[in-house]
Order: C-alpha cells, then structure tokens, then sequence
C-alpha cells in the first residue's frame, strides 16, 4: 500500500473540476483518503474554493492534512523553503520534473502556477496506482505523488525552521532596542553635560 499526497493538474482549469467530481465519486476504488481543489491566484496564494463539492475526505483528522498543506504552501513555511512568487512563476522550478531529492513542497508548488488550478490529494493506493493514473491520463492531467511521511517531515522541518526564524527575530529587536534605549541615554546625558558645562 502507498501512502502519498499528490498534486493532479490539467491543461485546463474546467477540467480539473470535472476530473475532481469523477475521482471524489469513485474515490474508494482510486485510493482517495482526501482532496481538495486548489486555485492558484496571480500573487501565488493558495486557497481551497468556498463549497462543499471543492473538497473531499474532511472529517476528524483526515481532511485537515490537505488543509494544513495549503496553508503551507502560501503561507510562511512555503517561504522558509523558497517558495516565493518568483518561484511559483517557474524562475526556481523546473515544471517538467520531479526528481526524487526535490523537496516534496517544491515538486507540488512547481506543477502550480499563479493563475492555475489543481487537486491536493492524500492516497492510500491498493496494490497500484494505476486506476488514479489511468483517470487522471484520460483526462490530460499529470500527477505528481511524494511519500506522506516525507510530506509530513518537510512540514515539521518547516515549523521548526519557522519558529526558530521568528524567535532570531525577536531577539534581534530586542538588542536593537536595547541599543536604541542606550543611544537615546548617551545622547540625553551628552546634552546635559553640555548645558551644564556652559553655565
């Protein structure tokens, strides 16, 4: 059994919403735990379109995986990994691969262009994945799997990266007002020893 999170994108941003109503109504026999649609806009945030027919599998602790990685992905941790707009606009990622060192975030956000739309998934594949393969194919889609262990690890890593990144800025804003605090001192004594020297 393969456990994976997956991006599904196509040629065209109608077909991805008919291809995400054949996969969710089949998901059983595809291996879907959970998916969502996710539009891509020209700043490069990702979001879940409002409704319930955009998104598949969110119940208690199944759905909410698909969630947290959109959040990811536009939000601070996407940054913390390079996933700025100019690499969303393909400047820091090659589209046409997925190399199996490539950071798994990266493979996904590289498939996903400001302006374009595709499908988050989370797998768990009986046997093959050749039934979601074969749907996405006939449809003119790619699909993009990365282990969901490994998904899971680079969000970790990302957390942390974030945490520890915002605690360094805290402390840097603490010594510059320290040192603010200081300068304002010195100069606030300098003009006094100034005014008291003349008198």
């Amino acid at each position: 059994m393969s456990d994976d999170i997956a991006v599904i994108t196509f040629p065209e941003r109608s077909t991805t919403y008919e291809a995400f109503s054949k996969i969710s109504a089949d998901s059983d026999r595809l291996g879907l735990v959970s998916a969502a649609l996710i539009e891509v806009d020209e700043h490069g945030r990702f979001t879940i379109p409002e409704g319930e027919d955009n998104r598949f599998g969110f119940g208690v602790g199944t759905g909410s995986l698909i969630g947290v990685l959109v959040g990811a992905l536009g939000g601070p941790i996407g940054m913390l990994l390079g996933l700025g707009v100019g690499a969303l606009a393909g400047a820091a990622v090659d589209t046409d691969r997925a190399e199996s060192d490539e950071l798994a975030v990266t493979a996904f956000v590289g498939k996903l262009a400001p302006g374009t739309n595709g499908i988050l998934a989370q797998t768990s594949e009986p046997g093959s994945t050749a039934p979601l393969d074969a749907v996405v194919a006939e449809q003119g889609g790619t699909i993009v799997r990365r282990p969901l262990n490994e998904v899971l690890a680079e969000l970790e890593a990302g957390q942390i990266a974030e945490e520890e990144a915002a605690k360094a800025a805290r402390e840097t804003l603490r010594k510059q007002k320290r040192q603010e605090r200081r300068d304002t001192r010195e100069h606030r004594i300098k003009v006094l020893r100034e005014k008291f020297s003349r008198a």
